[in-house]
């Protein structure tokens, strides 16, 4: 029986491990955090799911509140098990506490925004627990089918030889969101990119997750010999102060804040893309953060991966209808292709639209990205049960490696720019 410490929660994606049960976790729950509205936010949604209509959970909840609730985490050491997802300035130096207090960790992303916090990435990943950060996009079902295809030689073939990436991913974000059916309140230090960080090293970590795990499989990736960033820029979105006061429910402008607010608005460097190579593999990731989503929209996502034989492509937008959808662009259709494409997914429907086939994807394999933290939770409980994957280690450094090195980049970039 394994039981979870939750500390210092500061994002929702804290709660959304608490959503079920687990046979294997105990129903107590201790929690260590700083007194304020961040815990008062967060406790009202992990209490929620005990007092909901449906399937509720039964969470027993120890709440310690208190400046020095790292040290009473390490010191009372009540579960074996750390769940972090706060401000991402200091959470690599808190995971670092508690793994050498010979404590498991499970941590949102990302895990640090710097290449200082990658240091210290590199001496916890040496030895010692485990450490995983929380990788939800592998069980979105568009990315799994997307990778049995990428396997499949007679579907894509292998990838295109070609100057232009042979991987693109674009991921569209919004500020203001509905998370358990209502509006998502945001601590004021979410639009402080010293603190929250920036776009380019945020969200862009599920989609160098996605490339390492689609195209790496069980290897062993090292950055200084299989990593090369191109090219790399970040850009603000202006955040007027009304957008800021609905999502955090604050009048003003903090102090903290106030070098990059200019007439009211905040200048806040949440988007970022970058050029880089994996193995040789030549990838292009782009990361977008909206104010607000368009009436009856919601975040959107785009992907394609150009392969000798077809390209497969993830389209998730007005298009769509805001659900994430997958295709199939033969480079030269024929019966023969369309029997290998039914051959690699038999228990699929192969649709033809327009010159290329979508995947029909049954609504009992669709999960919701709150479904897929207790996923998450739960593969990494069967890991503890079994044995660690040679490659986890490796793999985590050196996708936070590429991450830190391109946020760099980008900066240098605009320093130059100012000039």
């Amino acid at each position: 029986m394994h039981t979870i410490m939750i500390i210092n929660p500061g994002h929702f994606h804290a709660g959304l491990v608490l959503r079920e049960m687990h046979p294997r976790i105990s129903p107590d729950v201790y929690i260590y955090s700083e007194a304020g509205p961040d815990l008062d936010n967060y406790m009202k949604l992990v209490e929620a799911f005990n007092t909901r209509k449906d399937n509720p959970t039964s969470w027993k909840f120890h709440v310690y509140a208190g400046p020095d609730y790292l040290q009473k985490a390490v010191t009372e050491k009540k579960g074996d098990i750390a769940v972090l997802a706060g401000r991402n300035d200091r959470k690599i130096y808190d995971i670092k506490a508690l793994h050498d207090a010979g404590i498991k960790v499970l941590s949102d992303k990302p895990l640090t925004i710097d290449s200082r916090g990658v240091d210290t990435l590199a001496e916890i990943v040496s030895g010692g627990e485990i450490l995983l950060d929380i990788m939800t996009e592998r069980h979105e079902a568009t990315s799994r089918i997307q990778k049995t295809l990428l396997a499949d030689d007679a579907v894509f073939g292998g990838f295109a030889e070609q100057d232009e990436p042979v991987i693109f991913k674009e991921s569209v974000h919004h500020l203001a969101k509905l998370v358990n059916g209502a509006p998502l309140v945001r601590p004021w230090w979410y639009f402080d990119v010293t603190k929250q960080g920036e776009g380019i090293i945020d969200v862009t970590t599920h989609l160098v997750d996605l490339v390492q795990w689609m195209t790496a499989g069980e290897a062993v990736l090292n950055f200084d010999e299989d990593v090369k960033i191109l090219s790399a820029r970040r850009w603000a979105t202006e955040v007027p102060k009304e957008s800021f006061s609905m999502v955090t429910k604050l009048e003003s402008f903090p102090e903290a804040l106030k070098d990059c607010v200019k007439d009211d608005v905040l200048q806040l460097y949440c988007n970022g893309e970058f050029t880089y190579t994996v193995k040789g593999l030549k990838v292009k990731l782009v990361v977008i953060w909206n104010l607000q989503a368009p009436a009856g929209g919601g975040d959107t996502h785009r992907s394609f991966m150009v392969g000798k034989k077809s390209t497969l492509v993830i389209d998730q937008g007005p298009r769509t209808g805001n659900k994430p959808e997958l295709y199939v662009e033969p480079k030269n259709d024929s019966p023969e292709f369309r029997q290998a494409l039914e051959a690699a997914l038999p228990e699929l429907k192969i649709v033809p639209e327009n010159g290329r086939y979508r995947i029909d994807i049954p609504q009992e394999m669709r999960t919701t990205h709150e479904e897929h933290f207790a996923k998450v939770r739960n593969e990494f409980l069967e890991m503890l049960a079994g044995s660690e994957p040679a490659n986890v280690r490796s793999n985590l450094l050196t996708k936070y490696k590429t991450l830190s090195t391109a946020r760099d980049m980008a900066m240098t970039a605009t320093r130059e720019e100012k000039k």
